[in-house]
């Protein structure tokens, strides 16, 4: 009945009439309608004349939406497309095999015949460097920065600044762009890149951190451009033109060093060439040799323009300070392991090349700690923890000039300041109202940071951040103690921790005490944002148990000093 079918076609598979009458007009013995079909479209066909159903594989992913971008896509047919996916097809795809089968007079095969002439080959397993954890929080925590700036989207890679492994590459470019951004996309970096023209200037022996240049009170005249900065400064060490971003002191500087060193120090740093991870489509970005610079290249290269960086090779940049002056290659891909289990590849950390000594990493660290304490990302600051940093605003070009309004928004820095365990780059495309790096970039870092130090199952080893925390920011009467912290544990383990820490005697609080907090209630929250709301609300935690939270002691509604610590009594729920 072809009228029947075609109304059939048109309500199960959503079929225009033109469709459904199209299709049903093929002089074909066989006629297959393409795609996957539901459970609903089979109940409406199921059983009919002349409609029949074969099952597919399709694909599953246990994780959802987690890494898309990175990891690529796959057509309805299994090929790859993109990504990880299209970069290791020939680990993860296999080979067919081949058999031969007796058939009867009706063409089925007969049972016992069958013979396999080629054996088939199964893909291999690839292990990523990704954290699970840490990817989804970073996707969250850059979803968020994303809608409250109204950004068009933006970047955050998380990274070990020692082994090179990247731990979280979140993208959000909305459901059309599947594709990691971070390593194909690049950018000018802006203010971000003067850590880079700072320690070029330490490792030659230009400047010290405590020499000092004049920064005009915010406005000057150079080769016939103005240079501004947002700040009206005077005379500005040099550690304090780093700490407040001074377009204008850094531009006065250029003029100390060669063009070749300058330009030297950049590519040592992995600017102007790709990093070899293995993702395909990565770009170079640029770098032009000296050649070809303008007389205004050198002080435009040393605040960030006329250079265009990945987010993937500013992180690993910061990386090399952050590890003591050693540029390592990125890693994503830790292992491929046959089907059976045994290892077949291992990829160990990699290092490129020494960039700047040991002890001028220590004195770029220390002055970018003083840029989150008290300069340009603040924001970013983590009680007393410790985060050294740099933010970054620059104007959009497109198309041959910059556009009017447009700006990208970024801060790049690593956690704890001293023995990093992470480093990190926070990017945000366009976006509205305050559109600076420490205004819009800088709380992406603060919000990851408060989710992975608050979660069950952390990358980091907390032992070794709490234990840190106690010689260097002992906060109103409350230390993290040496004795009472778990012993040190790799930095990928994943046991359950517990936060232990020792304070003073309570102290009774007036609710109009100048120093006391409105404790917030998180009944009911999951424990990692019950935790990150609290240090919001200024309070240390000490969490017992896991799951959704309680109550807290004291309870909720009550007025507490600010760094108290408060205990979280937290519910094991069943998944």
């Amino acid at each position: 009945d072809r009228a029947h079918a075609t109304q059939l076609l048109q309500s199960a598979l959503g079929m225009t009439p033109n469709e459904a009458q199209r299709t049903l007009d093929r002089r074909r013995r066989w006629i297959v309608v393409a795609g996957r079909h539901d459970n609903a479209a089979r109940g409406q066909l199921a059983g009919l004349h002349g409609f029949y159903f074969e099952r597919v594989m399709q694909r599953f992913y246990p994780h959802g939406t987690l890494g898309a971008e990175l990891l690529g896509s796959v057509n309805v047919d299994g090929k790859a497309m993109a990504g990880l996916e299209l970069q290791l097809d020939s680990l993860l795809t296999g080979r067919p095999g081949l058999a031969v089968a007796r058939r009867d007079a009706h063409g089925k095969p007969l049972p016992g015949t069958m013979l396999d002439v080629v054996a088939s080959v199964p893909g291999q397993d690839v292990h990523l460097t990704i954290d699970a954890d840490l990817q989804e929080i970073a996707q969250q925590a850059l979803r968020d920065a994303v809608t409250q700036t109204s950004a068009a989207g933006g970047e955050l890679v998380l990274a070990d600044p020692r082994t090179g492994e990247i731990l979280a590459a979140a993208s959000s470019r909305g459901a059309s762009v599947l594709q990691w951004l971070a390593a194909t996309e690049p950018y000018e970096p802006g203010s971000t890149a003067k850590p880079f023209f700072v320690s070029a200037l330490l490792s030659e022996g230009l400047v010290t951190l405590q020499d000092s240049v004049y920064a005009e009170m915010g406005h000057y005249e150079h080769e016939g451009r103005t240079i501004r900065d947002v700040e009206e400064n005077g005379w500005l060490t040099v550690r304090n033109a780093l700490r407040f971003s001074s377009n204008i002191a850094m531009v006065k500087l250029s003029t100390r060093i060669a063009p070749d060193v300058q330009y030297r120090y950049l590519r040592d740093f992995g600017f102007g060439t790709p990093t070899g991870v293995p993702y395909p489509g990565e770009s170079a970005g640029v770098l032009r040799r000296p050649s070809g610079w303008s007389h205004f290249s050198q002080a435009s290269l040393a605040i960030g323009y006329e250079i265009s960086v990945t987010p993937l090779q500013m992180a690993m940049a910061y990386g090399a300070i952050a590890n003591g002056g050693t540029l390592m290659e990125p890693r994503l891909v830790r292992e491929v392991r046959s089907r059976d289990g045994r290892a077949v590849t291992e990829f160990r950390p990699r290092a490129l090349r020494r960039v700047i000594p040991p002890q001028i990493a220590a004195q770029v660290r220390e002055t970018l700690q003083g840029v989150v304490e008290g300069g340009t990302g603040k924001s970013a600051a983590l009680g007393p923890y410790s985060v050294a940093g740099k933010t970054g605003t620059a104007r959009v070009f497109r198309a041959g000039h910059y556009e009017s309004g447009a700006y990208s928004a970024s801060f790049a820095g690593y956690f704890p300041a001293e023995n990093p365990q992470l480093v990190f780059l926070a990017k945000l495309d366009r976006p509205q109202g305050a559109y600076y790096g420490g205004t819009a970039a800088a709380p992406i870092t603060r919000a990851t940071l408060e989710a992975v130090l608050a979660a069950r199952h952390s990358p980091l080893d907390r032992a070794a951040v709490a234990t840190h925390s106690v010689a260097t920011n002992a906060v109103s009467g409350i230390a993290l103690m040496p004795e009472e912290v778990s012993t040190p544990r790799p930095a990928l383990a994943t046991t359950p921790f517990v936060f232990a820490l020792r304070r003073s005697a309570p102290q009774r609080v007036a609710p109009d005490s100048a120093q006391s907090i409105l404790i917030p209630d998180v009944a009911g929250l999951p424990v990692r944002d019950a935790v990150a709301r609290l240090h919001s609300a200024g309070f240390q935690v000490r969490v017992q148990g896991g799951g959704v939270a309680r109550r807290t002691l004291p309870e909720a509604g009550t007025f507490a000093l600010a760094q108290r610590v408060l205990e979280l009594d937290a519910l094991e729920v069943a998944q």
